[in-house]
């Protein structure tokens, strides 16, 4: 590159178009790789006079590819992995819909991918599932959000991958955490082990370690006592 750029056969004209190729390049696969972090500068320290012009790059640029890239890797998904599971998505409509029958219950989850992705966040629509109470439904929504919307990070496949794992868990009566509203903690892949002694709820270790440090207290997020708590992991 650097050859190129300094060859004096190489008239300014080409020099320009090279360092903008160069430039524009570093920072597609820059969103491409990093999307979060890239979200959290675009919000927050990206000069406001930029933010409509890398908004329209993204939106050119990034966003069909990157849409592209997770529908291709929806449609290579096989049935192994994908179970009782069906997935759909088009690029046209920027939608992706997944559908889950589980004990006879129809589960159905629609993400709505926005023009500019990942500068702004995937919406997630669950009204559509049917035999499933409002506040469980809502809550494998905010599940598969947080997985694409925030720093946990995480292909559109994962998302789905993770929430159809959470539900087969909590159809075998296994409860939520407390704290993240999640079965499966989607960094850890752990389920919740840590036992509260005194109301029996169970917590994420990473989820109880947040809340400690962000309330300043050592006390059970749901019954408030003093925490005394066993890992029911390391029972025999």
């Amino acid at each position: 590159c650097s050859e190129y750029i300094t060859s004096s056969s190489s008239s300014s004209s080409h020099k320009k178009w090279f360092r903008s190729q160069i430039a524009t390049l570093t920072v597609y696969r820059t969103i491409q790789i990093l999307p979060t972090l890239s979200k959290k500068w675009w919000n927050e320290s990206c000069p406001r006079g930029l933010q409509k012009s890398v908004s329209s790059f993204v939106e050119r640029k990034v966003a069909p590819e990157t849409l592209k890239s997770e529908l291709l890797r929806i449609d290579h998904a096989t049935n192994a992995q994908l179970g009782e599971m069906m997935v759909s998505g088009s690029a046209v409509s920027r939608e992706i819909t997944a559908t889950y029958i589980q004990d006879e219950c129809t589960l159905q989850m629609l993400l709505q991918v926005p023009p500019n992705f990942p500068l702004r966040n995937v919406e997630v629509d669950a009204n559509k599932t049917i035999g499933v109470t409002e506040k469980r439904y809502r809550r494998w929504a905010l599940q598969i959000m947080r997985m694409l919307n925030t720093e946990e990070g995480g292909s559109i496949l994962d998302a789905l991958m993770l929430w159809k794992q959470n539900v087969d868990k909590e159809y075998e009566g296994v409860e939520p955490c407390p704290v993240c509203y999640a079965v499966i903690d989607p960094k850890t892949r752990k389920m919740p082990t840590l036992q509260c002694k005194t109301c029996g709820n169970r917590f994420h270790g990473a989820c109880l370690s947040k809340w400690f440090q962000s309330s300043g207290k050592s006390q059970c997020v749901l019954c408030q006592q003093p925490w005394s708590g066993i890992d029911i992991s390391r029972r025999k």
